[in-house]
């Protein structure tokens, strides 16, 4: 067999492949990263198509050629399009941007690939190859190719240089894959050089994009980690500075006073330490929703629509005076407390299409603005509610917020129709990564500090919701506001 232009081409191109498929599912492993894993099986699929195409004689080739499965060489491409879509909006991170555009990419290409798939079945119990050869070359091929032209043009608008390596490298595959279907039939040049070619040019490009990706988010991961650390280090400066402060002053008192003036001051210090402690949890906000508001108000922004952006910068601007203010209150009132948490609501709805319902009713006669509360009680509740409950479920998402009487004294019922307590414990211990949640824990220090300083009585107890069937329907945080 002489070494022709093409036999090269496929022997540089099929290594290359192996190589980065063997690579990038090794980093898809480790990493958990979904554009890897996608990258892992695109290359795959492109490396089953090259070795259908071997220059060489392979019975197994050659007997299967002549077969109904021929037609298997046609269905092979159908699922590495398919995968390069999924790969696309992965890489792009394109359900950050527009969850629309995600959900219509996925959509079409779910179509696709269903459609292929029943007619390659066909195919194959028919033993009508010609068909699916027709299907692929006149109907598929064309519609992915302009559907990838569409998503090409989309991703301009993705901020970032991402996008500059997946166009490049798909519009140099795109072109000359199309050249190579079409141009055999006229071109006594074996046209499959330009297949080649253009797989190993548009490697190269994926290749230098998710090296890049990698490194932005290695940047990103780097980044937070030292703000953290740096707010770690001056909150315990702070509090080191506090007690030895504190530790002074008892230490020089303790030598003028008797005992039990002695008490008192140590019992004042211990108030003035959980006060700082407090006053710490308070003005804490979780860095990752603060980050995710801010981000798909941008979104808003990016697709200049911009009445929502200043509709819920406004609402965010409210929420972040209203947190600021309570962390300097030792209690806010129940009303207060309410309007906070609406205001938490729609900021953490617009990442979800509003698909969150929350139902607020108080019965006739509850004084909210006598009731008061501490600062922020309910938002841990509402958070999990969301994240545990209601993200994992399928139906209509609702929160239900009811606030009422029980032997004179007010009542607060915050009622999800999640997934429940049991099965989000599931969900968690399948997690590779387990965080340790702190929320209820602190919650309840917060309450116990907060009954010793207004000699209340106030407490909450979770209640899992189940069915008839005694299948678990969400859960319910129930308040009791005892004086």
């Amino acid at each position: 067999m002489d070494f022709t232009p093409d036999i090269f081409m496929w022997h540089f191109t099929a290594t290359a492949l192996f190589m980065l498929c063997l690579i990038s599912g090794i980093i898809s492993y480790h990493s958990r990263e979904k554009s890897f894993k996608y990258y892992a099986f695109y290359s795959f699929f492109l490396l089953l198509y090259l070795f259908f195409k071997s220059p060489y004689e392979i019975p197994f080739l050659i007997s299967m050629y002549e077969s109904r499965f021929s037609s298997l060489n046609w269905y092979v491409q159908v699922i590495y399009n398919c995968i390069y879509f999924l790969f696309f909006i992965s890489f792009l991170d394109v359900k950050v941007y527009h969850l629309k555009v995600y959900t219509f990419i996925r959509r079409v290409v779910g179509i696709a690939f269903t459609i292929s798939t029943l007619l390659f079945l066909g195919t194959l119990i028919s033993n009508s190859v010609h068909i699916f050869a027709v299907f692929f070359k006149y109907l598929f091929t064309p519609v992915m190719f302009l559907f990838g032209l569409y998503a090409a043009v989309w991703a301009f608008t993705v901020p970032g240089k991402l996008k500059y390596y997946i166009v490049i490298g798909s519009i140099i595959f795109a072109s000359l894959a199309v050249t190579a279907l079409f141009a055999r039939q006229t071109s006594a040049f074996d046209t499959i050089v330009y297949f080649y070619f253009g797989i190993f040019i548009e490697q190269i490009a994926f290749g230098f994009g998710l090296a890049y990706k990698v490194r932005k988010i290695n940047n990103s991961l780097l980044y937070h980690l030292t703000e953290n650390e740096k707010i770690k280090s001056n909150q315990n400066i702070i509090l080191q500075q506090e007690l030895q402060k504190k530790e002074i002053e008892i230490m020089e008192i303790s030598t003028k006073a008797e005992e039990q003036r002695v008490l008192k001051l140590k019992s004042k210090f211990e108030n003035e330490i959980n006060q700082l402690h407090l006053l710490s949890l308070q003005s804490q906000m979780n860095p990752h929703f603060i980050f995710n508001a801010l981000n798909s108000i941008k979104v808003f922004l990016i697709e200049n629509n911009k009445e929502q952006a200043i509709f819920y910068l406004n609402k965010f601007a409210k929420l972040i005076r209203k947190i600021l203010d309570s962390s300097r209150q030792g209690s806010v009132t129940l009303k207060e407390e309410l309007e906070t948490i609406q205001l938490y609501m729609g900021i953490e709805n617009i990442r979800f299409d509003n698909q969150v319902k929350i139902i607020v009713h108080t019965d006739v006669g509850i004084d909210l603005d006598n009731t008061k509360v501490p600062p922020l009680i309910l938002q841990p509740f509402v958070e999990n509610a969301i994240w545990h409950g209601l993200m994992l479920s399928e139906k209509e998402k609702i929160i239900e917020i009811n606030i009422y009487k029980e032997e004179n004294f007010p009542m607060l019922s915050l009622k999800d129709n999640g997934i429940g307590r049991v099965r989000s414990q599931e969900n968690k211990l399948k997690k590779s990564f387990k965080k340790k949640s702190l929320g209820l824990k602190m919650t309840n220090e917060r309450l116990e500090h907060f009954n010793y300083k207004e000699r209340l009585k106030y407490s909450f107890r979770i209640i899992d919701l189940f069915d008839d069937d005694h299948q678990s329907i969400g859960t319910e945080v129930r308040f009791s506001f005892v004086k």
